[in-house]
């Protein structure tokens, strides 16, 4: 092992005992709270201490719960330049549905980028215990099978150089009717443009769990069936290039998605091509809300579309305003 353990005593009344790693690399004093707090939290140790001068880390806990923090602190004490591959993953000696996974996110190139993946993958994956070890870009997860299963899915196709598509397969089936989906923005440049669209997708399609990615330009959500393919349907409509034909819902054909059927739940997106400015369109977003009633509706300001969601009254409704503020 890397990591030097240079102090044991045990309890055996209680069955607890603590150890002493020495650690082999330079770390410093915030690297040291990070592995301290990646343990705490990761292994269920009641506790952690760090010594700066030492460059050592003291626990104490169960058996089971120092066996982890030996395993984990042999995963993470390397040199920042080490060549990381493989599955490095821990199932604890107890059994059970219990996995504890380091993750290596090579690509992130800044700490804010590994920082929206790691949100992403808690929020997605429903990880509770994860933690970040940034002198490695190594991330710290311990939760069921199908909770790092998820999670590895999810970094196959975000943890990938910057111009590199990631695997083809951007579904992920969960149990019963959810599904999580990463999307590869083409055409919305900025985080202001992925902001626009990720609030669209959060608001109109009711998908909580919708977070963007910026440095890999993609939108990563899970949510049922529907609510994805509903999705996957405005991804298609806004992310498009501003000169593109058919770009904002122009063109003869509504550009419309009916949710189960049901005339309560149509999503339409429409053109706001005459309205240049963002003050223009924000006075046909009070119109239609005065009007149509409609409380969902959102400016996609790249592409100069609004998208709104309501009953097909509503909607006709707001198409009206449209065509009658464009004939003013």
């Amino acid at each position: 092992m890397r990591f030097v353990m240079i102090a044991l005593a045990v309890s055996v009344a209680f069955g607890q005992a603590t150890r002493v790693f020495r650690l082999t690399q330079n770390e410093n004093q915030q690297q040291l709270q990070e592995i301290a707090t990646l343990l705490r939290a990761t292994a269920d140790l009641p506790q952690v201490s760090v010594n700066d001068t030492e460059k050592t880390v003291s626990v104490g806990g169960a058996a089971g719960q120092i066996a982890i923090a030996g395993w984990l602190i042999n995963q993470i004490d390397l040199p920042a330049t080490a060549q990381l591959s493989g599955v490095h993953e821990y199932r604890p000696p107890a059994g059970g549905d219990d996995v504890v996974r380091v993750f290596y996110v090579s690509h992130a190139s800044t700490p804010q980028e590994l920082q929206e993946i790691v949100t992403a993958l808690r929020s997605v994956a429903d990880i509770r215990r994860l933690f970040v070890y940034n002198a490695l870009k190594a991330v710290a997860a311990r939760g069921t099978a199908q909770q790092i299963s998820l999670a590895a899915w999810m970094l196959d196709q975000l943890n990938q150089p910057a111009g590199v598509a990631a695997p083809s397969l951007h579904e992920y089936k969960l149990p019963g009717d959810d599904l999580a989906r990463v999307f590869e923005l083409t055409h919305a440049q900025s985080p202001q443009q992925l902001q626009e669209i990720v609030v669209t997708l959060r608001a109109i399609g009711d998908i909580q769990r919708v977070f963007m990615c910026n440095g890999r330009r993609a939108v990563v959500l899970r949510s049922t069936a529907e609510r994805v393919a509903l999705a996957a349907w405005l991804v298609k409509e806004l992310d498009r290039p501003a000169s593109a034909p058919g770009t904002a819902a122009e063109g003869t054909a509504p550009h419309e998605f009916l949710l189960s059927n049901d005339p309560a739940n149509v999503v339409r997106v429409f053109s706001l091509n005459g309205f240049n400015s963002p003050q223009e369109r924000q006075k046909v977003v009070a119109q239609v809300r005065a009007n149509a009633r409609i409380q969902r509706l959102f400016v996609y300001n790249a592409l100069g579309a609004l998208t709104v969601r309501g009953t097909a009254g509503q909607v006709a409704t707001a198409e009206k305003v449209i065509e009658e503020m464009r004939a003013q």
